[in-house]
This record gives C-alpha cells, sequence and structure tokens, in this order.
C-alpha cells in the first residue's frame, strides 16, 4: 500500500544522513492502527534508508509501544538484510523538488527494503 505525505520535506541531519518528520509521524499513525487492529508488535517491521531517519521513528515510536511483548524492530535497510516480518513500513524519507532519491538509486538496497514483508508492504 502507498501512503502519500504530501507535506513531507527531507532535512539533512548533522553527519550529513537525511530525516523527514512528517513521514515518521505518518508512520507512528501506521503502527498505531496496526496495533490498534491487533497486530502482534513482533510481527511488524520499520525499514528506512537513512540512519537520521531511524532515530526519529525510533524516539517517536517509543511512547506508542507497550512496556511487553515482542518489540516493534526499527532498522535500516541494510540492517534487515535476511531477515522479514508479516508487515512491514518502508519510510523512504527522500522528498525533494530535485528528483533525487538518494539510497533508492541503489536496486539491490531497494531490493531489500521492499522483499522483507512476508504480507504486507506500507511504503
Amino acid at each position: 500500500m502507498f501512503v502519500d505525505v504530501a507535506e513531507g520535506r527531507e532535512e539533512l541531519a548533522q553527519g550529513g544522513s537525511k530525516s523527514n518528520a512528517a513521514e515518521a509521524r505518518v508512520v507512528v499513525g501506521l503502527v498505531r492502527s496496526l496495533l490498534a487492529a491487533g497486530v502482534p508488535t513482533g510481527d511488524i517491521g520499520v525499514v528506512t534508508p537513512y540512519t537520521a531517519q531511524m532515530h526519529l521513528l525510533s524516539r517517536l515510536l517509543a511512547p506508542v509501544l507497550p512496556a511487553v511483548g515482542p518489540p516493534l524492530e526499527v532498522s535500516s535497510v541494510d540492517g534487515y538484510q535476511g531477515r522479514e516480518k508479516e508487515i512491514m513500513i518502508f519510510s523512504t524519507v527522500r522528498a525533494n523538488t530535485s528528483g533525487s532519491i538518494g539510497f533508492l538509486e541503489d536496486w539491490r538496497r531497494l531490493n531489500v527494503a521492499i522483499t522483507r514483508p512476508r504480507r504486507a508492504l506500507l511504503l
């Protein structure tokens, strides 16, 4: 499923990594909806190509997640290689007027990102 985040804009973090706060808030909303529908946290994974977005998502998701049970994993695309989840949320981050997609130009990274879910991919 594709989710349009029209108001989202990428931001450059220290060290050159990128984040997108509007997109991160949408990801939190998707996780809340999945948890409310009874999906266990251990069945959900969030993946992003950028370290800054990974840290932002981890910080925003912490108060939403239950204190007990399997953790919801937030990871970089490279960190998720070889693993799967029932439902994956892929936070692409990139939103600019130049049309640049950065890390996603590498088809291998894109392949890893979109082939991790067993049942559903939210993009």
